[in-house]
Protein backbone atom coordinates (compact mmCIF):
# COMPACT_ATOMS: atom_id res chain seq x y z
CA UNK A 1 0.00 0.00 0.00
CA UNK A 2 2.02 3.09 -0.66
CA UNK A 3 2.02 5.93 1.19
CA UNK A 4 -0.47 9.14 1.19
CA UNK A 5 0.66 12.06 -0.26
CA UNK A 6 1.15 13.51 2.87
CA UNK A 7 3.91 11.04 4.15
CA UNK A 8 5.62 11.28 0.82
CA UNK A 9 5.88 15.05 0.99
CA UNK A 10 6.90 15.33 4.23
CA UNK A 11 9.58 12.73 3.83
CA UNK A 12 10.91 13.98 1.17
CA UNK A 13 11.37 17.22 3.12
CA UNK A 14 12.98 15.90 5.82
CA UNK A 15 15.45 13.92 3.70
CA UNK A 16 16.53 17.22 1.56
CA UNK A 17 16.84 19.01 5.11
CA UNK A 18 19.28 16.35 5.97
CA UNK A 19 17.18 13.74 8.00
CA UNK A 20 19.31 11.04 7.27
CA UNK A 21 16.09 8.91 9.11
CA UNK A 22 13.75 10.12 6.19
CA UNK A 23 16.00 10.06 3.20
CA UNK A 24 16.19 5.73 4.73
CA UNK A 25 12.63 5.57 4.89
CA UNK A 26 12.28 7.56 1.38
CA UNK A 27 14.06 4.55 0.01
CA UNK A 28 13.13 1.72 1.35
CA UNK A 29 9.44 2.68 0.16
CA UNK A 30 10.19 3.48 -3.23
CA UNK A 31 12.63 0.66 -3.92
CA UNK A 32 9.56 -1.97 -4.60
CA UNK A 33 8.42 1.25 -6.71
CA UNK A 34 10.92 1.64 -9.19
CA UNK A 35 11.45 -2.63 -8.96
CA UNK A 36 8.31 -2.79 -10.08
CA UNK A 37 8.82 -0.04 -12.82
CA UNK A 38 12.05 -1.65 -14.47
CA UNK A 39 11.28 -5.53 -14.11
CA UNK A 40 8.46 -4.96 -16.06
CA UNK A 41 9.30 -2.92 -18.77
CA UNK A 42 12.82 -5.10 -19.32
CA UNK A 43 10.38 -8.50 -19.24
CA UNK A 44 12.98 -9.20 -16.48
CA UNK A 45 16.19 -8.99 -18.45
CA UNK A 46 19.27 -10.22 -16.16
CA UNK A 47 20.08 -6.52 -16.34
CA UNK A 48 16.59 -5.40 -14.34
CA UNK A 49 18.86 -5.31 -11.39
CA UNK A 50 21.36 -3.19 -12.27
CA UNK A 51 19.16 -0.60 -14.16
CA UNK A 52 17.09 -0.38 -10.65
CA UNK A 53 20.47 0.23 -8.71
CA UNK A 54 21.26 2.49 -10.94
CA UNK A 55 17.78 4.98 -10.92
CA UNK A 56 17.84 4.97 -7.34
CA UNK A 57 21.31 6.17 -6.68
CA UNK A 58 20.60 8.98 -9.36
CA UNK A 59 17.47 9.43 -7.33
CA UNK A 60 19.59 9.82 -3.57
CA UNK A 61 22.37 12.31 -5.57
CA UNK A 62 19.73 14.42 -7.26
CA UNK A 63 17.45 15.00 -4.65
CA UNK A 64 18.59 18.50 -3.99
CA UNK A 65 17.69 18.60 -7.87
CA UNK A 66 13.66 18.13 -6.88
CA UNK A 67 11.80 21.70 -7.12
CA UNK A 68 8.56 20.10 -5.37
CA UNK A 69 8.48 17.72 -2.84
CA UNK A 70 5.09 16.78 -3.83
CA UNK A 71 6.32 15.61 -7.25
CA UNK A 72 8.79 13.19 -5.87
CA UNK A 73 6.83 9.60 -6.89
CA UNK A 74 6.54 10.89 -10.98
CA UNK A 75 10.31 12.53 -10.70
CA UNK A 76 11.42 9.33 -9.33
CA UNK A 77 9.35 7.36 -12.08
CA UNK A 78 10.70 9.63 -14.55
CA UNK A 79 14.15 9.01 -14.00
CA UNK A 80 13.34 5.04 -14.38
CA UNK A 81 11.38 5.58 -17.72
CA UNK A 82 14.31 7.08 -19.25
CA UNK A 83 17.03 4.75 -17.67
CA UNK A 84 14.94 1.80 -19.43
CA UNK A 85 14.71 3.82 -22.40
CA UNK A 86 18.65 3.67 -22.79
CA UNK A 87 19.00 0.44 -21.64
CA UNK A 88 16.84 -0.37 -24.45
CA UNK A 89 18.15 1.50 -26.87
CA UNK A 90 21.79 0.43 -26.14
CA UNK A 91 20.50 -3.46 -26.09
CA UNK A 92 19.10 -2.56 -29.71
CA UNK A 93 22.06 -1.05 -30.63
CA UNK A 94 23.68 -4.25 -29.99
CA UNK A 95 21.38 -6.28 -31.34
CA UNK A 96 22.17 -5.28 -34.58
CA UNK A 97 25.07 -6.34 -34.49
CA UNK A 98 25.40 -9.68 -32.58
CA UNK A 99 22.18 -12.21 -32.21
CA UNK A 100 22.36 -13.79 -29.05
CA UNK A 101 21.83 -17.61 -28.86
CA UNK A 102 19.96 -16.73 -25.39
CA UNK A 103 18.07 -14.19 -27.21
CA UNK A 104 16.71 -15.95 -29.69
CA UNK A 105 15.89 -18.89 -27.44
CA UNK A 106 13.46 -16.28 -25.50
CA UNK A 107 15.77 -17.39 -21.97
CA UNK A 108 14.76 -13.51 -20.55
CA UNK A 109 11.27 -14.11 -21.16
CA UNK A 110 11.30 -17.79 -19.72
CA UNK A 111 13.46 -16.24 -17.00
CA UNK A 112 10.66 -13.72 -16.04
CA UNK A 113 7.61 -16.09 -16.37
CA UNK A 114 8.97 -18.01 -13.80
CA UNK A 115 9.51 -14.79 -11.60
CA UNK A 116 5.82 -13.07 -12.54
CA UNK A 117 4.79 -17.20 -11.47
CA UNK A 118 6.31 -17.01 -8.31
CA UNK A 119 6.02 -13.33 -7.24
CA UNK A 120 3.04 -12.22 -8.74
CA UNK A 121 1.42 -15.51 -9.12
CA UNK A 122 -0.14 -14.37 -12.66
CA UNK A 123 -3.27 -16.90 -13.67
CA UNK A 124 -4.67 -17.35 -16.90
CA UNK A 125 -5.62 -14.18 -18.47
CA UNK A 126 -3.40 -12.40 -15.84
CA UNK A 127 -0.21 -14.26 -17.70
CA UNK A 128 -1.80 -13.82 -20.79
CA UNK A 129 -1.68 -9.79 -20.24
CA UNK A 130 2.88 -10.29 -19.41
CA UNK A 131 2.64 -12.31 -22.71
CA UNK A 132 1.16 -9.93 -24.97
CA UNK A 133 3.32 -6.64 -23.26
CA UNK A 134 6.41 -8.73 -25.00
CA UNK A 135 4.70 -7.91 -28.46
CA UNK A 136 4.41 -4.04 -27.85
CA UNK A 137 7.03 -1.38 -28.93
CA UNK A 138 9.75 -0.75 -26.63
CA UNK A 139 7.93 3.06 -25.55
CA UNK A 140 4.65 0.97 -25.26
CA UNK A 141 6.35 -1.56 -22.77
CA UNK A 142 7.06 1.08 -20.73
CA UNK A 143 4.07 3.12 -20.65
CA UNK A 144 2.40 -0.71 -19.53
CA UNK A 145 4.48 -0.83 -17.02
CA UNK A 146 3.49 2.48 -15.90
CA UNK A 147 -0.50 1.83 -16.35
CA UNK A 148 -0.34 -1.36 -14.34
CA UNK A 149 0.93 0.58 -11.19
CA UNK A 150 -1.76 3.06 -12.33
CA UNK A 151 -4.05 -0.01 -12.47
CA UNK A 152 -2.53 -0.94 -9.18
CA UNK A 153 -3.86 2.13 -7.34
CA UNK A 154 0.35 3.26 -6.79
CA UNK A 155 0.00 5.64 -9.30
CA UNK A 156 -2.29 8.40 -10.40
CA UNK A 157 -3.38 9.80 -13.81
CA UNK A 158 -1.78 12.57 -12.70
CA UNK A 159 1.83 11.51 -12.02
CA UNK A 160 1.50 9.04 -14.71
CA UNK A 161 1.20 12.55 -17.28
CA UNK A 162 4.24 13.67 -14.76
CA UNK A 163 5.91 10.81 -15.34
CA UNK A 164 6.05 10.92 -19.47
CA UNK A 165 5.89 14.94 -19.23
CA UNK A 166 3.33 15.12 -21.21
CA UNK A 167 -0.21 17.06 -20.47
CA UNK A 168 -3.14 15.01 -18.79
CA UNK A 169 -5.19 14.74 -22.02
CA UNK A 170 -2.00 13.57 -24.08
CA UNK A 171 -1.29 11.38 -21.34
CA UNK A 172 -4.58 9.41 -21.79
CA UNK A 173 -4.39 9.56 -25.72
CA UNK A 174 -0.97 7.28 -25.23
CA UNK A 175 -2.48 5.02 -22.72
CA UNK A 176 -5.26 4.51 -25.22
CA UNK A 177 -3.56 3.55 -27.94
CA UNK A 178 -1.01 1.20 -25.61
CA UNK A 179 -4.44 -0.52 -24.91
CA UNK A 180 -5.80 -0.64 -28.12
CA UNK A 181 -2.04 -2.44 -28.80
CA UNK A 182 -2.37 -4.45 -26.05
CA UNK A 183 -5.21 -6.15 -27.06
CA UNK A 184 -4.47 -6.95 -30.11
CA UNK A 185 -1.33 -8.58 -28.83
CA UNK A 186 -3.68 -10.52 -26.39
CA UNK A 187 -5.50 -11.67 -28.95
CA UNK A 188 -2.39 -12.85 -31.09
CA UNK A 189 -1.24 -14.56 -28.07
CA UNK A 190 -4.47 -16.48 -27.25
CA UNK A 191 -4.47 -17.74 -31.08
CA UNK A 192 -0.36 -18.80 -30.75
CA UNK A 193 -1.86 -20.58 -27.40
CA UNK A 194 -4.87 -22.64 -29.01
CA UNK A 195 -4.48 -26.04 -29.74
CA UNK A 196 -4.75 -27.50 -32.30
CA UNK A 197 -3.51 -23.94 -33.62
CA UNK A 198 -5.55 -22.76 -36.58
CA UNK A 199 -3.56 -24.24 -39.91
CA UNK A 200 -3.46 -20.34 -41.48
CA UNK A 201 -1.92 -18.93 -38.81
CA UNK A 202 0.30 -22.18 -38.58
CA UNK A 203 1.53 -21.58 -41.88
CA UNK A 204 1.99 -17.53 -41.70
CA UNK A 205 4.38 -18.93 -38.44
CA UNK A 206 6.21 -21.19 -40.18
CA UNK A 207 8.75 -18.11 -41.19
CA UNK A 208 8.23 -16.72 -37.45
CA UNK A 209 11.49 -17.29 -35.29
CA UNK A 210 9.43 -17.38 -32.08
CA UNK A 211 10.44 -14.43 -30.79
CA UNK A 212 7.80 -11.58 -30.05
CA UNK A 213 8.29 -8.58 -32.00
CA UNK A 214 6.23 -5.73 -33.21
CA UNK A 215 6.48 -6.83 -36.87
CA UNK A 216 5.24 -9.99 -36.20
CA UNK A 217 2.58 -8.66 -34.09
CA UNK A 218 0.92 -6.68 -37.25
CA UNK A 219 1.75 -9.69 -39.64
CA UNK A 220 -0.30 -12.01 -37.37
CA UNK A 221 -2.90 -9.68 -36.28
CA UNK A 222 -3.66 -8.83 -40.31
CA UNK A 223 -5.00 -13.05 -40.08
CA UNK A 224 -6.14 -13.09 -36.39
CA UNK A 225 -8.95 -9.89 -37.09
CA UNK A 226 -10.01 -11.80 -40.47
CA UNK A 227 -10.22 -15.31 -39.07
CA UNK A 228 -13.27 -16.81 -37.31
CA UNK A 229 -11.34 -19.67 -35.62
CA UNK A 230 -8.84 -17.33 -34.06
CA UNK A 231 -11.47 -14.47 -33.21
CA UNK A 232 -12.90 -17.67 -31.00
CA UNK A 233 -9.94 -18.12 -29.06
CA UNK A 234 -10.07 -14.65 -27.79
CA UNK A 235 -13.52 -15.13 -26.65
CA UNK A 236 -14.27 -14.30 -23.19
CA UNK A 237 -10.98 -11.92 -22.52
CA UNK A 238 -11.84 -9.97 -19.41
CA UNK A 239 -10.85 -6.43 -19.77
CA UNK A 240 -7.08 -5.94 -18.56
CA UNK A 241 -7.68 -2.85 -16.30
CA UNK A 242 -9.89 -5.48 -14.19
CA UNK A 243 -7.30 -8.25 -14.22
CA UNK A 244 -4.56 -5.80 -13.31
CA UNK A 245 -6.47 -3.82 -10.26
CA UNK A 246 -5.36 -4.35 -7.08
CA UNK A 247 -2.02 -6.24 -7.92
CA UNK A 248 0.93 -5.74 -5.57
CA UNK A 249 3.98 -4.21 -6.35
CA UNK A 250 6.59 -7.12 -7.13
CA UNK A 251 8.66 -8.15 -3.99
CA UNK A 252 12.79 -6.77 -3.94
CA UNK A 253 14.82 -9.83 -4.04
CA UNK A 254 17.01 -10.16 -0.58
CA UNK A 255 20.59 -9.94 -2.78
CA UNK A 256 19.25 -6.82 -4.92
CA UNK A 257 18.40 -5.13 -1.66
CA UNK A 258 21.45 -5.89 0.06
CA UNK A 259 23.66 -4.99 -3.04
CA UNK A 260 21.84 -1.09 -3.10
CA UNK A 261 22.58 -1.51 0.65
CA UNK A 262 26.46 -2.07 -0.03
CA UNK A 263 26.09 1.01 -2.99
CA UNK A 264 24.33 3.37 -0.97
CA UNK A 265 26.76 3.14 1.85
CA UNK A 266 29.65 4.58 -0.63
CA UNK A 267 27.56 7.51 -1.57
CA UNK A 268 28.13 10.68 0.10
CA UNK A 269 25.11 12.02 2.18
CA UNK A 270 24.71 14.95 0.26
CA UNK A 271 21.60 15.91 1.92
CA UNK A 272 22.74 15.37 5.00
CA UNK A 273 26.00 17.15 4.41
CA UNK A 274 28.24 13.73 5.83
CA UNK A 275 30.18 10.87 4.70
CA UNK A 276 28.92 7.92 5.94
CA UNK A 277 26.76 5.75 4.30
CA UNK A 278 22.97 6.45 3.39
CA UNK A 279 21.37 3.58 5.21
CA UNK A 280 24.17 2.01 7.39
CA UNK A 281 22.27 3.50 10.32
CA UNK A 282 19.72 0.50 9.84
CA UNK A 283 20.11 -1.53 6.52
CA UNK A 284 17.57 -4.27 7.44
CA UNK A 285 14.27 -1.93 7.07
CA UNK A 286 14.71 -2.54 3.44
CA UNK A 287 15.29 -5.85 3.88
CA UNK A 288 12.13 -6.48 5.66
CA UNK A 289 9.73 -4.24 4.52
CA UNK A 290 9.38 -6.98 1.82
CA UNK A 291 7.25 -10.06 2.53
CA UNK A 292 9.17 -12.29 0.39
CA UNK A 293 13.01 -10.82 1.39
CA UNK A 294 11.51 -11.29 5.43
CA UNK A 295 10.42 -14.89 5.00
CA UNK A 296 14.05 -15.69 3.16
CA UNK A 297 15.84 -13.76 6.05
CA UNK A 298 13.37 -15.53 8.88
CA UNK A 299 14.91 -18.75 7.34
CA UNK A 300 18.32 -18.24 6.39
CA UNK A 301 18.75 -16.95 9.90
CA UNK A 302 17.31 -19.68 11.40
CA UNK A 303 19.80 -21.94 9.44
CA UNK A 304 22.81 -19.71 10.57
CA UNK A 305 24.00 -19.16 7.09
CA UNK A 306 23.51 -15.52 6.61
CA UNK A 307 26.64 -13.47 6.72
CA UNK A 308 27.32 -10.69 9.48
CA UNK A 309 28.38 -8.67 6.76
CA UNK A 310 25.29 -8.56 4.47
CA UNK A 311 23.14 -8.52 7.86
CA UNK A 312 24.82 -5.36 9.00
CA UNK A 313 26.40 -3.87 6.34
CA UNK A 314 29.95 -4.28 7.21
CA UNK A 315 31.85 -2.59 4.74
CA UNK A 316 33.91 -5.50 4.09
CA UNK A 317 32.36 -8.63 3.92
CA UNK A 318 33.60 -11.61 6.25
CA UNK A 319 34.64 -14.81 3.95
CA UNK A 320 32.88 -17.89 5.14
CA UNK A 321 35.59 -20.84 5.68
CA UNK A 322 35.72 -23.67 3.05
CA UNK A 323 37.72 -25.60 5.66
CA UNK A 324 40.69 -25.41 2.84
CA UNK A 325 43.83 -22.93 3.81
CA UNK A 326 44.16 -19.75 1.88
CA UNK A 327 44.63 -20.50 -2.12
CA UNK A 328 47.83 -19.47 -3.37
CA UNK A 329 47.54 -21.38 -6.60
CA UNK A 330 46.49 -17.96 -8.50
CA UNK A 331 48.82 -15.51 -9.27
CA UNK A 332 48.95 -12.24 -11.41
CA UNK A 333 49.39 -13.10 -14.73
CA UNK A 334 47.84 -14.43 -17.85
CA UNK A 335 45.91 -18.10 -16.76
CA UNK A 336 43.56 -20.71 -17.94
CA UNK A 337 41.10 -22.43 -15.67
CA UNK A 338 40.50 -26.07 -16.00
CA UNK A 339 37.29 -27.91 -14.61
CA UNK A 340 39.07 -30.23 -11.96
CA UNK A 341 36.55 -32.91 -12.46
CA UNK A 342 36.29 -32.45 -16.35
CA UNK A 343 39.34 -32.80 -17.68
CA UNK A 344 40.36 -30.79 -21.20
CA UNK A 345 37.38 -28.13 -20.53
CA UNK A 346 38.58 -24.78 -19.29
CA UNK A 347 35.90 -21.69 -18.18
CA UNK A 348 35.52 -19.19 -20.74
CA UNK A 349 33.17 -16.52 -21.79
CA UNK A 350 31.54 -16.07 -25.70
CA UNK A 351 28.87 -13.17 -26.37
CA UNK A 352 26.68 -13.66 -23.49
CA UNK A 353 27.15 -15.89 -20.82
CA UNK A 354 30.48 -17.76 -19.69
CA UNK A 355 30.87 -21.40 -19.58
CA UNK A 356 33.01 -24.26 -19.64
CA UNK A 357 34.26 -26.49 -22.75
CA UNK A 358 36.78 -27.48 -24.67
CA UNK A 359 39.88 -24.92 -26.51
CA UNK A 360 40.55 -26.60 -30.08
CA UNK A 361 41.31 -23.69 -31.89
CA UNK A 362 42.84 -20.20 -31.71
CA UNK A 363 39.75 -18.43 -31.17
CA UNK A 364 38.42 -20.98 -28.34
CA UNK A 365 41.49 -20.61 -26.69
CA UNK A 366 41.80 -16.99 -26.44
CA UNK A 367 37.90 -17.19 -24.70
CA UNK A 368 39.53 -19.80 -22.17
CA UNK A 369 42.56 -16.95 -21.28
CA UNK A 370 42.40 -14.29 -18.69
CA UNK A 371 44.74 -11.93 -16.90
CA UNK A 372 44.73 -12.22 -13.20
CA UNK A 373 45.15 -9.08 -11.75
CA UNK A 374 44.08 -7.80 -8.16
CA UNK A 375 40.87 -7.71 -7.40
CA UNK A 376 38.34 -4.81 -8.17
CA UNK A 377 36.89 -4.56 -4.76
CA UNK A 378 39.86 -6.64 -2.68
CA UNK A 379 43.09 -6.15 -3.85
CA UNK A 380 43.96 -9.43 -1.35
CA UNK A 381 41.61 -11.02 -4.30
CA UNK A 382 41.83 -11.42 -8.14
CA UNK A 383 39.67 -10.48 -10.87
CA UNK A 384 40.11 -12.08 -13.92
CA UNK A 385 40.39 -9.93 -17.67
CA UNK A 386 40.17 -10.66 -21.23
CA UNK A 387 42.34 -9.17 -23.67
CA UNK A 388 39.97 -6.62 -24.59
CA UNK A 389 39.83 -5.74 -20.96
CA UNK A 390 36.08 -7.26 -20.21
CA UNK A 391 36.03 -8.85 -16.84
CA UNK A 392 34.11 -12.14 -15.51
CA UNK A 393 31.60 -11.09 -13.23
CA UNK A 394 27.82 -12.68 -11.90
CA UNK A 395 24.75 -11.37 -12.46
CA UNK A 396 21.60 -12.82 -11.44
CA UNK A 397 24.10 -15.56 -10.42
CA UNK A 398 25.75 -16.11 -14.18
CA UNK A 399 29.13 -15.83 -15.09
CA UNK A 400 29.12 -13.17 -17.83
CA UNK A 401 32.37 -11.31 -19.30
CA UNK A 402 31.44 -7.06 -19.08
CA UNK A 403 32.96 -3.84 -19.13
CA UNK A 404 33.77 -2.35 -15.86
CA UNK A 405 31.48 0.27 -15.48
CA UNK A 406 33.41 1.70 -12.14
CA UNK A 407 30.16 0.46 -9.73
CA UNK A 408 30.90 -0.65 -6.38
CA UNK A 409 28.45 -3.51 -7.17
CA UNK A 410 30.31 -4.34 -10.47
CA UNK A 411 33.65 -4.60 -8.49
CA UNK A 412 32.06 -6.81 -6.30
CA UNK A 413 30.50 -9.28 -8.87
CA UNK A 414 34.05 -9.17 -10.50
CA UNK A 415 35.99 -10.12 -7.59
CA UNK A 416 36.80 -13.80 -6.48
CA UNK A 417 38.89 -15.17 -3.66
CA UNK A 418 40.94 -18.00 -3.79
CA UNK A 419 40.42 -20.68 -1.46
CA UNK A 420 42.40 -23.77 -1.96
CA UNK A 421 41.42 -27.48 -2.47
CA UNK A 422 43.55 -29.77 -1.27
CA UNK A 423 42.12 -32.94 -2.15
CA UNK A 424 41.59 -32.09 -5.33
CA UNK A 425 44.99 -29.63 -5.90
CA UNK A 426 42.92 -27.36 -7.33
CA UNK A 427 41.44 -23.97 -6.17
CA UNK A 428 37.91 -22.70 -5.59
CA UNK A 429 36.96 -19.14 -6.16
CA UNK A 430 34.81 -17.50 -3.88
CA UNK A 431 32.83 -14.34 -4.81
CA UNK A 432 34.04 -11.05 -2.98
CA UNK A 433 30.47 -9.58 -2.26
CA UNK A 434 28.72 -12.90 -1.21
CA UNK A 435 30.89 -15.18 0.89
CA UNK A 436 29.91 -18.87 1.15
CA UNK A 437 28.95 -18.28 -2.47
CA UNK A 438 31.59 -20.47 -5.37
CA UNK A 439 32.24 -20.12 -8.65
CA UNK A 440 31.00 -23.50 -10.03
CA UNK A 441 29.84 -25.14 -13.36
CA UNK A 442 26.47 -26.81 -13.69
CA UNK A 443 27.08 -29.08 -16.66
CA UNK A 444 28.39 -26.87 -19.06
CA UNK A 445 27.33 -23.44 -17.65
CA UNK A 446 29.08 -21.53 -15.19
CA UNK A 447 27.36 -19.71 -12.15
CA UNK A 448 27.93 -18.82 -8.90
CA UNK A 449 26.14 -21.22 -6.31
CA UNK A 450 25.40 -21.31 -2.56
CA UNK A 451 27.38 -23.72 -1.05
CA UNK A 452 25.96 -26.82 0.43
CA UNK A 453 29.49 -28.88 1.40
CA UNK A 454 28.58 -32.08 -0.39
CA UNK A 455 31.01 -33.77 -2.07
CA UNK A 456 29.24 -32.95 -5.64
CA UNK A 457 29.26 -29.31 -4.90
CA UNK A 458 33.31 -29.10 -4.32
CA UNK A 459 34.10 -31.04 -7.28
CA UNK A 460 31.99 -28.50 -10.03
CA UNK A 461 33.47 -25.78 -8.01
CA UNK A 462 36.92 -26.87 -7.86
CA UNK A 463 39.54 -25.11 -10.96
CA UNK A 464 43.46 -26.27 -11.65
CA UNK A 465 45.25 -23.23 -12.92
CA UNK A 466 46.85 -23.99 -15.93
CA UNK A 467 49.45 -21.78 -17.84
CA UNK A 468 47.54 -19.28 -20.15
CA UNK A 469 46.10 -21.42 -23.82
CA UNK A 470 46.37 -18.27 -25.88
CA UNK A 471 50.02 -16.46 -26.29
Amino acid sequence: MRATSINETELVAAARAGDRAALDDLVTAHLPFVYTIVRRALAGHPDADDVVQDVMLRAVRQLRMLRTPESFRPWLAAIAVRQVATHLRRRAEVASRTASIDDAAGVPDAAFEGLAALRVDLAGQRRQVVHAGRWLDPDDRVLLSLWWLEAAGQLNRAELAATLDVKLAHAGVRVQRMRQQLDVSRGVVAALDARPRCAGLEAIAAGWNGVPNPLWRKRFARHTRSCPTCGRAATGAVPAERLLAGLALLPVPVALSAALLKECALVPTAVAGGKAGLLAAHPMAVLAAHPVAAVVIAATLAAGVVGASVLHGDAAPRRASTGGRAGAAVAPGRLSLEAANAPGRYVAAGATFGYVGTATDGASRERATFEAVPGLADAACFSFRSRDGAFLRHIDWRLRLDQDNGTALFHGDATFCPRADPAAGAVALESSNYPGWFLRHRADELWVDRSDRTEEFRADSAFVVRPPLAR
